[in-house]
């Protein structure tokens, strides 16, 4: 009697290939800020969608401006963590602080075949050397990805000077992780309103060749840097820190200053350290260049 075998790599490779193949966007997650004051949640318009941006007063006689929080990519205005800390600490320091929702992050691929297919898998051979990664999305796709990213953050940064228009002042722009990459580029090619300075924190880009270029595009910019890197940055933006710091001028105190974080930014021992630079950084270049 023919007796069937089983090749159980065959089936595993059946499963795991089977795998949606479509690369889908993540759908918009409704956020609750019922916890917040009401007068808190504002909502900017972006392709018919609204996204909070959450606005905060100054505190104190200190009125200085306002200081523009952009989270890293795919989290919230009120990210928990850092984000958070700095979005209702430096209200104490005169800065009034706005936060607005990030681009979202793209869906990663997965890629299928059918399983009738899996016999033919040898018919056409990867042209990947063996000892490269193989890339998560096609040149084409890649630059879909940065451009709807692009897009979302003139959309929503257009929107500001309206909601935060009762604050005079200086205009801090802060921005983190994979969000800082963009920004900076987007500053760079003139694309977003000129702040008076600019905070970022563990700068860094999922993509090689943009995360090569982020030194160049702070260095390319004529308003003064605050680079804050902790220990506990990615890899990718610890691999440009020391590029960051050569690139960027030495002989102008008001252009740039890079602080390596000894504590790491996930824990609250962090917190002030990160925002007493902020702070201190912010009130160097206020004396330096006044409000007028």
């Amino acid at each position: 009697m023919y007796q069937q075998t089983f090749n159980p790599l065959k089936i595993l490779l059946t499963l795991v290939l089977t795998l949606s193949v479509a690369f889908v966007a993540a759908p918009t997650i409704a956020q609750d800020f019922s916890y917040l004051p009401q007068t808190e949640v504002n909502y900017l318009q972006v392709d018919d969608q609204q996204y909070p941006a959450l606005l905060r007063p100054w505190q104190g006689k200190k009125k200085l401006g306002l200081a523009i929080i952009v989270p890293q990519l795919g989290s919230s205005p009120d990210e928990a963590g850092f984000t958070a800390y700095i979005r209702r600490e430096l209200n104490r320091a005169g800065w009034a602080t706005l936060a607005i929702t990030p681009p979202k992050k793209p869906t990663m691929p997965n890629y299928a075949t059918q399983a009738e297919d899996v016999a033919n898998a040898g018919d056409n051979q990867l042209s990947q050397q063996s000892t490269q990664a193989m890339p998560v999305f096609s040149e084409e796709q890649l630059t879909l990805n940065i451009e709807q990213q692009q897009s979302f953050l003139i959309s929503s940064m257009a929107q500001l000077d309206n909601l935060g228009k009762e604050f005079q002042g200086k205009r801090i722009l802060i921005s983190s992780g994979d969000s800082a990459a963009i920004i900076a580029e987007l500053l760079k090619d003139n694309q977003l309103p000129m702040p008076d300075m600019l905070t970022v924190i563990n700068p860094y880009s999922d993509y090689p060749s943009h995360n090569q270029a982020l030194a160049k595009h702070l260095a390319e910019l004529s308003i003064p840097i605050l680079d804050i890197q902790s220990r506990d940055g990615t890899a990718a933006s610890l691999a440009t820190q020391q590029m960051r710091l050569e690139l960027l001028p030495q002989n102008q105190p008001y252009k740039y200053h890079q602080y390596r974080m000894s504590l790491d930014l996930l824990h609250k021992e962090g917190w002030s350290n990160g925002i007493k630079l902020i702070e201190g950084f912010a009130l160097r270049i206020n004396k330096a260049y006044p409000n007028g």
